[in-house]
């Protein structure tokens, strides 16, 4: 590269770098909002999961998209063989990851139509093969529960049961009769965990869709890319914080020492909102409303300590950094009695979707993303 051609300024976390354009989701950093297809957090989490599902994949409610996913096919015997063979040891995540791209395809388990997919880009026809991805990516999609589930519970015997939630908490031995508030809350968890715009993870998956690569190869990237302890991993980094912390008590003291001496805090802080997540708000209210009165509800203390007390450290620094959607959304999962390494596996069941959607709208106007890099050598 010529050295003597002025550059503009190189950010390599993108930070402020416009790649494209979206339908699917606005994220207003500044004033703290978050809408899916033009509608806010306060209606879409008073909807059933599967619609707000199929809402954010295809632009509208899409009632064979709807009953797939409250009914979910069940595996298949050589899925779940697939899935039983993966040591019990190895990251949720990674199982997921490598599932994607294996299973089965039933043309009959859901049949989509071009005017299925006519929301996604107004003013152009989905051609055939895109409908037929579309069918394939939400199958997976449907089936991401049950492959969590069955890793955890090494077993073979689907879930039971109509509804997102009902089904994948009887499948982990959490019956809806059991604690109706506690799968409430995850279906609400669920919905805010669908979709956030171009981040790491989205970016990952628009990125190899660039290649036209098969979707499933897409969403199997972005699940690796999910991963990452600085993405989809905080959940289970800020409740394993509050289980060392021990106490709200002790919560200010480890909270002074991390700021002195450079650690961070998990679940604090996001590259994009300069003012609270607004999904946090959500999750620090149901976290509070279903640990009431049960033996988490120290924990709960705890994580709103850390949080009091970085909130007054910040803005005494006059630093805008605040609770994300990581903070307290583990102690929901842990209250629904999964481990904390299958935190992030649940968020990726959600964020499927969402990547569903980015590779889909990015086929109506493809180009192989490859940016440009400095040299800095010899």
């Amino acid at each position: 590269m010529n050295h003597q051609q002025t550059l503009p300024p190189i950010d390599p976390g993108l930070a402020g770098v416009v790649v494209g354009t979206t339908r699917i989701s606005e994220v207003d950093g500044a004033a703290g909002t978050l809408t899916y297809r033009g509608k806010s957090l306060d209606a879409l989490t008073r909807q059933p999961f599967a619609e707000v599902a199929s809402l954010v994949a295809l632009g509208k409610v899409v009632p064979g998209v709807v009953r797939l996913i409250d009914r979910a096919p069940a595996l298949s015997e050589q899925e779940r063989a697939r899935v039983l063979a993966a040591p019990a040891d190895l990251s949720p995540m990674q199982v997921l990851q490598a599932l994607i791209v294996q299973l089965d395809h039933d043309d009959t388990v859901l049949t989509l139509t071009a005017g299925d997919l006519d929301a996604i880009e107004p003013g152009q026809e989905a051609p055939e093969p895109l409908v037929r991805e579309a069918e394939r990516a939400l199958v997976i999609a449907s089936k991401a529960p049950e492959i969590v589930a069955t890793h955890l519970a090494r077993s073979a015997a689907p879930g039971s049961g109509t509804g997102y939630a009902e089904r994948f908490g009887a499948m982990i031995g959490r019956p809806a009769d059991a604690n109706p508030a506690l799968l409430d809350a995850f279906r609400v968890m669920q919905i805010l965990q669908l979709e956030h715009s171009f981040n790491a993870s989205t970016f990952a998956a628009r990125v190899i869709a660039s290649t036209l690569a098969p979707i499933e190869n897409a969403l199997s990237g972005a699940v690796g890319t999910l991963h990452g302890v600085l993405h989809g991993g905080a959940d289970q980094a800020a409740l394993e914080t509050a289980d060392r912390v021990g106490s709200a008590a002790a919560a200010a003291a480890f909270v002074d020492d991390c700021l002195a001496n450079g650690v961070k805090v998990m679940g604090m802080g996001h590259r994009e909102y300069r003012v609270i997540d607004p999904r946090a708000r959500y999750g620090k209210a149901l976290a509070e409303q279903v640990s009431r009165g049960t033996e988490h509800a120290a924990t709960f203390e705890t994580l709103a300590a850390i949080e009091a007390r970085f909130g007054e450290r910040m803005a005494a620094s006059g630093k805008a950094l605040h609770a994300n959607i990581e903070f307290y959304k583990g102690l929901i999962f842990r209250m629904l009695g999964l481990p904390p390494r299958y935190f992030t596996a649940l968020f990726a069941m959600a964020r499927i979707f969402g990547y569903t959607a980015h590779v889909l709208e990015s086929r109506f106007d493809n180009r192989l993303i490859r940016p440009a890099a400095e040299y800095i050598g010899a």
